[in-house]
């Protein structure tokens, strides 16, 4: 199973015979069978037939729409998905404070130790600079000290003050690892400000996409989470099974990338009038194939020690969430990457 990214502005997408068709100004660019492929993702402005969307809803794949730039707009699908039985147990785990903080300093501790073991694999595998060892170093220990402070967290809003104060010493680590022309002094968002700001938002947005449909597909709703507080608008399970994936899929990309010398200067458009910076189209599409090549790529998953694709192990930790659910394990086991 597959996603189908449509980027080019104007493209139409239809469907014939079973088979996804991408055309772009009259011509034929990729036919996909339907059967192949589990999301589509639209960049900007292009359209969908009848019968594609129908296919779509009738197969119960994802059709998201993104602006041009990346931004989430919204998604076609099908309603009413969620199995009433984990709704109602939703709804109950998330009005009990023990359930929700045992669940909560999990998946934090998850991703401030994946954090920390990718600045030390980023730093092993590197000539790193006296001044850039010691950088890494501080915050690797920073990171530690954080993780053994996390149970004795008195409350939900000191627990997310703990997540605050980790992303802040990772992402000033995290600069120093990149080399080359692109520069990283901080996170930036809404907008991203600088190409690597640009691509870890991009790469942020295509995770959450991935989380929430496999979330869909095993009928767990979206809305109520542990760490992320259930509010109107807002997948909170979605930013909470998210966590655990940032460090191992979307930065360690970033910096792959960027190391590598896969993008230049002239990838990137110069700042709008809100300062953003996004890719070119024809960057885009290069950042996308690297990305579902990463999903592709294998990891051993830790439960079941098995090898399997990213984008399963993303499925399987949903559904080990569902068994954190039903009180088959007391707390949900967050994907820890192996030093």
């Amino acid at each position: 199973m597959t996603t189908l990214y449509v980027t080019d502005q104007g493209a139409y997408l239809s469907v014939k015979n079973q088979q996804f068709l991408v055309y772009y100004q009259g011509e034929l660019r990729i036919k996909v069978p339907v059967n192949r492929v589990s999301n589509v993702v639209l960049f900007g402005c292009c359209n969908v037939s009848h019968g594609a969307a129908s296919m779509a809803l009738r197969r119960r794949i994802s059709v998201m729409y993104l602006s041009q730039k990346g931004r989430y707009f919204g998604r076609l699908q099908v309603e009413g998905e969620a199995k009433v039985e984990y709704l109602m147990r939703q709804v109950e785990c998330c009005q009990n404070v023990d359930f929700t903080k045992k669940q909560a300093e999990a998946i934090v501790k998850a991703k401030l130790h994946n954090s920390r073991i990718l600045l030390m694999r980023l730093n092993r595998r590197r000539k790193s600079k006296d001044a850039d060892v010691s950088i890494i170093k501080k915050a690797a220990d920073d990171l530690e000290i954080l993780m053994s402070k996390l149970p004795f967290a008195e409350s939900m809003d000191a627990l997310r003050g703990y997540e605050g104060r980790a992303a802040t010493v990772y992402f000033q680590a995290l600069g120093s690892l990149f080399s080359g022309e692109f520069k990283f002094d901080k996170r930036t968002k809404r907008p991203p400000t600088d190409p690597i700001n640009s691509m870890l938002s991009l790469g942020y947005t295509l995770l959450s996409q991935n989380v929430y449909s496999f979330i869909q597909a095993v009928g767990l709703h979206t809305h109520f989470g542990n760490l992320h507080v259930p509010r109107d608008n807002h997948p909170a399970l979605v930013s909470d099974l998210m966590e655990e994936w940032r460090a191992c899929l979307v930065d360690s990309l970033v910096v792959y990338l960027v190391n590598s010398e896969v993008f230049t200067i002239d990838d990137f458009t110069l700042p709008d009038e809100r300062g953003g910076v996004y890719f070119q189209t024809h960057a885009l599409k290069k950042f996308l194939k690297h990305w579902e090549e990463r999903l592709q790529s294998e990891v051993t998953h830790p439960h079941s020690g098995q090898k399997v694709a990213y984008r399963r192990a993303i499925e399987l930790q949903v559904r080990e969430y569902i068994s954190c659910l039903q009180g088959e394990v007391e707390i949900y086991r967050a994907m820890i990457w192996e030093r």
